[in-house]
Parts: C-alpha cells; structure tokens; sequence
C-alpha cells in the first residue's frame, strides 16, 4: 500500500470510488465525472497536494480531501474520507487519517475539523424515501461508521442539528393552522402571495428582523427579471412576514430559504400558519417533498414540527486539537 498526493487525472478514480462506496451505503449521492469535477475544482480552497490517495498496486482503494481555508488561519477542514468497501477495517482509513492529520500540522494548524460547511459539501439522501434528497450535509451524519470512526480517533462532537423531512402527497393544512388565520384576518392579518403593487414596507421589514442572510435572499430574488414567488405576512397590506424564494428542485424538492415574522406579531402562531402555507403551495404546485435542517437550540424546529415535518436525520460537527 503506497500512500501518495494526488494529481488533477486522479479526479476519475476518485469520482468512480466515491461512486462505489456511496452506492452500497446508499446515504451520499453518486455524481458523473462533470459534477464531481465541477464540486472540487471550483472550491477555491481544494488543492490536490492536499489530497491523499491510497494505492493498493495502482489501484485507487481510498482517499481523504483536506480544505485549507484562507478565511480560517487556525483550523484546516477534513472534507472526505473514503475506503473501498472490502479493504476496509486493515488501517487504511486510520493511515489515511494520520496523514491528513499531519499535513494539517505542517500547514501550521491549530485543529482539524470534520464538518458540512464547505463549498464541497455533499448531497444526500433521505433515509427511507424515494430518493428524496437534501443538496448539502450539514455535518456527520450521528451514529455512521465516519462519526464513530472519528470518535475512537480522539474526536470531540460540537455543533449538532437536525434535519426535517416531510412528503407532501397528502399534505393538508390542519384545523388548529386554520383556526389561527380565520381569528388573524380579522385584525387585518393575512397570509398571501407578495405582489409588489399591492404590498409595502419590506425595507422596515429587513431592519426589524435584522437577519442580513435572509435580506440578502430577498434583494437577490426581487433583482431577477422575474422573480420566484414567495408569501409573506401582511397587515392591511404591510409587510410582516416571509417565506424566502419558491420553486421546485430537480428532485422534486420544494426550495426553502427560511421563515421570519416581524417582532411584533410573534405569538399569534403565525410562524406555524406561514410555514404550512408555504408546505401547501409547494405542494400544489407539484413539489414532491421538503427538507431543511436547524440547529438544535432554534426555536424554529417547534414550528416545523408543529406543520408535521419530522426529524430524518441528525448531525454534527467534529474536531481534534493537534
């Protein structure tokens, strides 16, 4: 077994492992050499002397990715780690995990960190659907052999949260859901598709949920020539609430950006009211499923759960101090 850094024409064995493994454990999605080159080559911080692959005879039999952020001084990222089913448990991964480790040292790091918050990061698949899917895993999924395999190897667990799933064939906006904006229209209070004409104040909006990502989503969207829709909470036809951009993803999935409702109408249970009438219209207009994830102290998972949505799967970020 030789153990080497990798070069831009490793980019096809690399893709046809991580093909491989993904598809006998079946959680990561597979990806054609264009997709795989595209997710590594354009991560401005992928670079193959950081890549180390595992040869067996010239034969590719794992390799682990290690992302150097120029934005982080301190910490380098363990992007991937992969071993071919059969050669696994002979201390492949472990050797692999030394090196990277050490390559991490020599870049005068602090720790090494294995987490989903990379422009790398990777597709997956809803346990126990049809191919429902989620387009970035936002850490190590809790309890596969990678989590256990870092915690044996002096890993310490932080940053944990869920992910949400719901199908929605037969999704239906509940009694309790429409018993809350039957009494908020009558205080002028409604939940509806924006339509510019006819809504305003969206900058007093911006300035009282003061969450810049979601200002940035609604500026990016209402700047296309024909924006997606999206509703919003208004009253008597101010803006006060919001869903983010909808539209349905190749796979089916209804895009979701986020939710907010203005300070002063929190407590009505519009949150719940605007997250299932988000649900209904993906559904339709021909959104197959739903998936988002947040962290584990968001009061919003309250919300989810209440409109139905249940939790698929859950993660976490991991790291090591070297």
């Amino acid at each position: 077994m030789i153990y080497i850094s990798a070069k831009k024409e490793d980019l096809k064995s690399m893709n046809e492992l991580w093909n491989e493994v993904v598809n006998i454990d079946g959680f990561y999605k597979p990806y054609t050499l264009l997709q795989y080159e595209k997710k590594m080559l354009t991560n401005p911080d992928f670079k193959f002397d950081n890549v180390i692959l595992a040869k067996d005879n010239e034969v590719l039999v794992g390799f682990s990715i290690l992302i150097d952020s120029t934005r982080n001084k301190d910490n380098a990222y363990l992007n991937a780690l992969v071993v071919k089913d059969k050669y696994r448990n002979q201390g492949i991964g472990r050797e692999l995990l030394r090196l990277t480790e050490k390559l991490a040292k020599d870049l005068n790091k602090k720790k090494l960190i294995a987490t989903g918050f990379l422009p790398s990061c990777y597709e997956w698949y809803i346990p126990k659907t049809d191919k429902h899917d989620h387009p970035c895993a936002p850490g190590v999924s809790i309890n596969s052999e990678i989590y256990l395999f870092l915690l044996h190897h002096g890993y310490k667990t932080f940053g944990y949260c869920d992910a949400f799933h719901l199908a929605l064939s037969d999704y239906e906006i509940s009694p309790s859901i429409k018993e809350i904006l039957a009494k908020c229209e009558k205080e002028g209070i409604k939940i509806e598709l924006y339509d510019k004409e006819k809504h305003f104040g969206i900058e007093d909006f911006y300035k009282d949920i003061n969450i810049y990502d979601f200002e940035k989503v609604i500026k990016e969207n209402l700047a296309l020539e024909k924006p997606y829709p999206f509703l919003v909470v208004s009253q008597n036809g101010k803006v006060m609430g919001w869903t983010g951009a909808m539209w349905n993803e190749e796979s089916g999935r209804g895009h979701f950006d986020g939710i907010a409702i203005s300070n002063s109408l929190r407590g009505k249970g519009l949150g719940k009211a605007l997250f299932s009438s988000l649900a209904l219209y993906s559904k339709n207009n021909g959104a197959k499923f739903m998936t988002f994830y947040t962290g584990l102290t968001n009061y919003a998972r309250y919300i989810y759960m209440g409109a139905g949505f249940k939790i698929a799967q859950s993660f976490c970020s991991l790291e090591k101090e070297l």
